[in-house]
């Protein structure tokens, strides 16, 4: 095993902290704040939602609620804006992803809606947050979930973290190069490249095969025969599935040639590469063993 992983070697974080699932960094509590602010601050005080919030998400009593001044100001921590900025701000996760649930809720958007329509002085052109602009959110700050169909789900499993982690800490140097360059291609949040991020995890698979065999020359899909001619059997589908990967990576037009478009390769189809090519990697170590 390795003294030292690439990614402490360059200075990256820790994958866990790059895939946020159980935690949500200031960054990130900040621009879910950007976007539901907006909608409190122009509306907030013509519809019920500060009230709805406090009795139907959190059961507690009309009387108890905190004080719904029309001067709303952040740091008057007795307004209802200022109580429910500091659940996105600096609650726990889970109660940051509540309220955005109750945000999505389809029944109290349009009450609120109407409310508004009905007590705003002109009529407005109402715009409650939707779930793209939350998931706009999601994938730039590298959240493992994604609001669908108004509920905050989990696209990332603990057993896919896991999967990179041993890939990148339990990999040759040459492997856990590619599978930590393509994490860091992928959690660039000023500048994501899906693309690279995908070549670098099939190169990783690649990186794997010539390790296991002593010889930097073959490409995977003949990396991945001259395996089973050393002894190293692989199920027929597994390796069929990964030289046709492998082809789409390597195609013409496809990703080695960067010619590829950013419209072609997304953020999702990014993870999922990197996903898969770690558990791959890790796959075919065990079976050098």
């Amino acid at each position: 095993m390795l003294s030292k992983t690439f990614s402490q070697r360059m200075g990256l974080e820790k994958i866990r902290e790059i895939i946020q699932k159980k935690d949500l960094d200031n960054p990130t509590r900040n621009a879910l704040w950007n976007i539901i602010s907006s909608f409190f601050i122009n509306f907030g005080t013509y519809c019920s939602v500060y009230k709805d919030i406090w009795t139907e998400l959190y059961h507690e009593t009309i009387d108890t609620c905190p004080n719904a001044a029309t001067i709303i100001h952040p740091t008057e921590n007795d307004h209802y804006y200022a109580y429910y900025r500091r659940k996105i701000i600096s609650s726990k996760w889970n109660e940051c992803f509540d309220l955005i649930e109750f945000l999505n809720d389809k029944d109290f958007k349009e009450r609120w809606i109407v409310q508004i329509h009905n007590n705003f002085s002109r009529r407005a052109n109402v715009r409650i947050p939707d779930e793209e602009a939350y998931n706009y959110v999601f994938e730039k700050f590298m959240v493992g979930y994604r609001v669908i169909d108004g509920l905050v789900t989990p696209i990332i499993q603990e057993e896919e973290i896991t999967a990179i982690e041993e890939a990148v800490n339990q990999s040759s140097d040459a492997v856990a190069e590619q599978i930590a360059l393509a994490l860091r291609y992928l959690s660039n949040r000023e500048q994501p490249d899906y693309a690279k991020s995908v070549h670098c995890s099939i190169s990783a698979v690649e990186s794997q095969c010539k390790t296991l065999l002593n010889d930097p020359k073959p490409t995977l899909s003949q990396a991945l025969k001259n395996l089973e001619d050393n002894g190293i059997i692989i199920h027929p589908s597994l390796k069929e599935g990964f030289n046709k990967i492998y082809g789409f990576t390597s195609d013409a037009a496809g990703i080695r040639h960067a010619s590829i478009t950013p419209s072609d390769i997304d953020a999702d189809l990014a993870k999922f590469m990197l996903v898969a090519c770690s558990a791959f990697v890790n796959y075919l170590r065990s079976k050098g063993k």
